[in-house]
């Protein structure tokens, strides 16, 4: 099986139609990537942070998931779109609510960018509601692109309002 780089970070900031919490719509999305030959090695805790950009939607609810496939990258990108999809997420602007958002962040340490697909994901390394979950579940992590550690991203990043979510 390929290398235990494939990095997904998951999140949501509003409830589905039934009134569900974003961790627990994410949780059952997650547990359906094993359905999808995804297989899940760690996950993080939820962590809790403020919308980026800063605006006046609802709090997001984070974690970043490592896991393993014989599946490639751009398999792996329509599966989160097909499971965002089938879970209520509805593309329509940029940086809007939503239910669930499933982001490929690495991808076995790919460097792509073209119309199909961008990995590793070009903003990762300025949020820290993706750096500090993964920072605690793989303190090795080496940017592809820049070659720092999450723990150097970590101490470049600005000052962003995260804390676990219990």
């Amino acid at each position: 099986m390929k290398n235990d780089n494939l990095i997904i970070a998951v999140g949501g900031n509003i409830t589905n139609k039934q009134g569900v919490h974003p961790t627990k719509v994410c949780d059952d999305a997650i547990n359906l990537l094993k359905d999808h030959k995804i297989y899940i090695e760690k996950q993080s805790k939820w962590y809790i942070s403020e919308p980026i950009p800063v605006s006046s939607q609802p709090k997001y609810f984070n974690k970043v998931i490592m896991a393993k496939s014989f599946l490639n990258e751009l398999e792996i990108l329509k599966i989160l779109h097909l499971i965002e999809k089938k879970f209520g997420r509805i593309r329509k602007k940029v940086n809007e609510p939503r239910i669930i958002d499933l982001d490929l962040i690495d991808c076995f340490g790919l460097i792509l960018d073209n119309e199909n697909i961008s990995i590793p994901h070009p903003r990762a390394h300025l949020r820290r509601f993706v750096m500090e979950p993964l920072s605690e579940i793989n303190s090795n992590w080496i940017h592809p692109i820049y070659k720092k550690s999450v723990s150097q991203i970590l101490k470049d990043l600005n000052r962003q309002n995260i804390q676990v979510f219990n």
